[in-house]
């Protein structure tokens, strides 16, 4: 029951939970995250639900203040709790008050699951069909959870007919869970993109009443879109692009069902690890400019390496790495390069000795300053004076 309750999630898009009997714990299927499951955060709600749930005869469908949806379904051992889930968009003091009254503490507060009542009146009853075998009328829930007024209550066709009117304007797979994971994309999240990835297969509407085409095309769709994601969250659109056209050449190539389903699957997972690839890479080339900028601030002093990994909060061995596949070189050597083009440039535009130059630029002799000049600029420093210093300090005073 475990794995299909898991597969009901992904499906439909909306977390379930156990709980064997009142005051436990609720148990995760695993889909989603427990930290901002209300059933976790809010023991009262558990408790509310699973109360009312013994105290009538069919499942619980409770709407609570925010127009927010919650599930409870009596089970042959235990209680199967579902929700958050809501028919309209919260608006921002809604959204503040659910996560705030259940006491759910997120960075973000994430806007619940949103469909049609229809659809949540009939995951109520699958749950219900396939946990006690009772076949139940979405019509029946309506009334049992007192979702329509007595007083104002339609006859039993209007309400299917109003139901199905809403249930019209139901995603061909819910938008929630497509932006969820195409997100997941856009910030590099491979772990949650490929366990989600799932469910826009089991919900995607029909693109071709032949399966094969249906699939191939929900492929290319998935590539394509996931390419535009990549490269919202940095990857240059040549990379992106040249991903992109390589699956969807294979794709195109594939034969069999199952061979396209599994580029389905991995195309969004792989231009995920792409963009984390490239936040990771933009982080690591941050170090490098810090350092760079470490060294111009305080190249005609001493610089030692682990004061530079200190100042910038790295450790010495990473930071050596990153300069290197960064630059090409090591910092040690990028250090004399810095100096030498530091020194080459006092020695075209000042008056300054050879020793003062070496000197100011942090060379612990001259006669080491003048061996790894010439390593760098292929003349010693004095000739490198000679032939290009500027005319204008030749002798001391601005050439008219």
């Amino acid at each position: 029951m475990a794995d299909f309750m898991k597969k009901m999630e992904l499906l439909w898009g909306i977390p379930i939970f156990y709980v064997e009997k009142m005051g436990e714990i609720p148990q995760s299927y695993g889909t989603f995250l427990e930290e901002e499951s209300p059933f976790l955060c809010s023991p009262q709600l558990t408790g509310m639900l699973v109360e009312k749930c013994i105290s009538q005869e069919l499942p619980v469908v409770y709407k609570d203040e925010n127009k927010v949806y919650f599930i409870c379904v009596k089970g042959k051992e235990g209680f199967y709790l579902s929700g958050p889930v809501c028919t309209e968009e919260l608006t921002y003091a809604q959204l503040h008050r659910f996560y705030k009254g259940y006491h759910i503490d997120v960075k973000e507060n994430k806007h619940p699951l949103r469909t049609s009542l229809v659809r949540i009146l009939n995951f109520t009853a699958l749950i219900s069909e396939l946990t006690e075998g009772k076949k139940l009328e979405a019509f029946d829930l309506l009334k049992a959870n007192s979702l329509v007024e007595e007083e104002e209550e339609p006859e039993r066709e209007d309400i299917i007919l109003e139901m199905q009117m809403l249930d019209d304007e139901a995603y061909h797979h819910t938008y929630q869970e497509e932006r969820y994971v195409l997100d997941c994309v856009r910030e590099g999240r491979e772990k949650d993109v490929c366990q989600r990835v799932g469910a826009l297969v089991e919900s995607a509407g029909t693109l071709s009443s032949k399966q094969m085409n249906h699939f191939r095309y929900l492929a290319i769709v998935t590539v394509t879109i996931s390419t535009r994601e990549a490269i919202a969250g940095g990857v240059s659109p040549a990379k992106a692009y040249r991903l992109s056209d390589i699956l969807i050449n294979k794709i195109d190539k594939c034969t069999d069902l199952e061979s396209v389903m599994e580029y389905f699957r991995k195309a969004p997972c792989e231009f995920a690890r792409m963009v984390a690839e490239t936040k990771n890479k933009k982080q690591s080339s941050s170090y490098t400019e810090q350092c760079k900028d470490y060294i111009y601030k305080n190249y005609h002093h001493k610089i030692q390496l682990e004061k530079v990994a200190e100042a910038i909060g790295v450790s010495q061995g990473h930071l050596s790495r990153v300069f290197r596949d960064d630059t090409g070189m090591s910092i040690q050597d990028y250090i004399q390069q810095f100096r030498v083009e530091r020194a080459a440039n006092l020695l075209k535009y000042s008056e300054a000795s050879l020793m003062e130059i070496s000197d100011y630029v942090c060379f612990h002799s001259q006669s080491h300053f003048g061996s790894v000049f010439k390593k760098y600029m292929g003349m010693t420093p004095g000739q490198y004076r000679n032939r290009y210093k500027q005319k204008e300090f030749r002798s001391g005073k601005i050439q008219e």
